[in-house]
């Protein structure tokens, strides 16, 4: 424990890029929960509505993150020893794949949205205030794709702080738009859920141009012309894929068992969904420690393996097991305490508001845990090039535990949400075993980069 908290140079690095990473994620979070509160004040029906929209948003962002950490690796260890020539390659394939998705999940959000709706609910009222915000909101899926590729290379190649100036400039539009739009100030009509999709669209746009001007300004390590976009060949593409597509699943898998988990609360009651959907939202605020810790894990171990000191590698490994469990330990603290306070912003009746503060308490009991899991998994495996053992162990507690323990929990034995939310977290639990069996065991270390140029000399 000493040797954790003397070493300067651990700390350093860590600062430098959990900092930025972690206000970009809050700031990101921040952009939902204004727009919770704004239309929160709108009802019960509204809030509803637009939670279950995200979870489609939800799984959209899942995929393209799996995408983007997929890159991420070879980034990072390509940086380790500054080979800025096959980062742009990845970007580029990075790039391509994030277009394919965003067009298909785009297409499906524009022409079918009530069938997305559906799948979550059969009220009428909350179908057809969801068809209006999908709808709207299809045209951010390509602009968050460009943001995302573009920031995940800024953020590998150490340049964290430009995609946190633009997420902020973004919340503060999308805050500024939705009281124009929303409620009908400054001569504009009152759109209600409607205004919420179009400011969030407006402010990612904001986002993108801020982040696509930093990355062509001079400063920037990897101004790429547009040709360069399309270096990689066929055996560059096989050997990301060898390495990425576990990523990829993980996060489906992972994206689908959340959309999954909204279907059992939906079938609990619509009151339990907003619940559900305030809890989240005040939960992913105190998150954002943990996925900055686990985004600069990622980096920092990989950019060691891409240089050839797997021993320091393995030494921040460590470190950082340590370390988050018990950063876990304060923010769960700090969650529990705030509670009370923090749901009172929004519009709810006394029932959902003491429903969603008991969730909160949950959310906040696991927090070390799932703390020290989130590391491990988006963390030093991802950066360590070891994504498959991962994707197995998610795979296996959320679909193998968690939705079917969940399920009986709501459908069969008619058990409250706070009950059923306790059951579905003990997935946390059951993963730690798993997690820190593979740290201790070290076959989490491998350099991807090398492994790719052996396949395209190879061939």
């Amino acid at each position: 424990m000493k040797k954790l908290f003397k070493d300067k140079e651990f700390f350093t690095t860590i600062l430098t890029l959990v900092i930025p990473i972690t206000l970009q994620n809050l700031i990101s979070s921040s952009l939902n929960m204004v727009d919770n509160i704004m239309i929160g004040r709108l009802g019960e029906n509204e809030i509803a509505a637009v939670g279950l929209v995200n979870q489609y948003f939800f799984i959209f962002m899942l995929c393209l993150s799996g995408i983007n950490a997929g890159a991420s690796i070879f980034m990072a260890q390509y940086w380790g020893r500054r080979d800025r020539n096959s980062i742009k390659k990845v970007l580029g394939l990075d790039l391509v794949l994030g277009t394919i998705a965003s067009i298909a999940f785009a297409i499906i959000a524009l022409f079918m949205p009530e069938y997305i709706i559906k799948l979550f609910t059969r009220e009428a009222a909350i179908i057809n205030l969801g068809v209006q915000y999908l709808r709207i909101i299809s045209v951010t899926f390509m602009l968050t794709n460009i943001t995302q590729a573009f920031s995940t290379t800024l953020r590998c190649t150490g340049a964290a702080r430009p995609p946190m100036v633009a997420s902020l400039i973004g919340v503060a539009t999308n805050a500024f738009l939705n009281w124009v739009f929303i409620f009908g100030n400054l001569g504009s009509t009152a759109m209600g859920v409607a205004g919420a999709a179009l400011a969030t669209s407006l402010a990612r746009l904001v986002e993108m141009i801020i982040v696509l001007n930093y990355s062509y300004s001079p400063q920037s390590v990897f101004r790429t012309r547009f040709k360069e976009f399309f270096n990689f060949n066929v055996d560059f593409i096989k050997s990301y894929f060898r390495t990425s597509y576990s990523v990829i699943l993980n996060e489906l898998v992972w994206a689908l068992g959340m959309t999954t988990y909204s279907i059992i609360y939906a079938k609990i009651g619509i009151k339990e969904v907003a619940s559900m959907q305030i809890a989240t939202t005040i939960n992913n605020m105190f998150m954002v420690l943990c996925i900055g810790l686990a985004a600069a894990a990622s980096i920092m171990v990989g950019n060691k393996i891409g240089a050839g000191e797997e021993d320091i590698a393995i030494d921040y490994a460590k470190k950082l097991g340590v370390l988050a469990p018990i950063i876990g330990v304060l923010i769960g603290l700090a969650l529990w305490i705030s509670a009370p306070i923090l749901t009172s912003a929004f519009k709810i009746n006394e029932d959902t508001l003491s429903l969603t503060v008991t969730v909160l308490k949950t959310m906040a009991f696991f927090a070390p845990l799932r703390f020290f899991n989130v590391l491990m998994i988006v963390g030093i495996f991802r950066g360590g090039g070891d994504t498959t053992y991962s994707m197995l162990v998610q795979l296996g507690t959320i679909w193998c535990f968690a939705i079917p323990a969940g399920f009986i929990a709501a459908v069969y034995f008619k058990l409250s949400l706070p009950i059923v939310y306790f059951i579905v977290c003990m997935e946390e639990l059951v993963k730690v075993g798993f997690e820190w069996s593979r740290l201790r065991s070290k076959k989490w270390i491998r350099n991807i980069i090398e492994d790719t140029e052996i396949v395209e000399v190879s061939a």
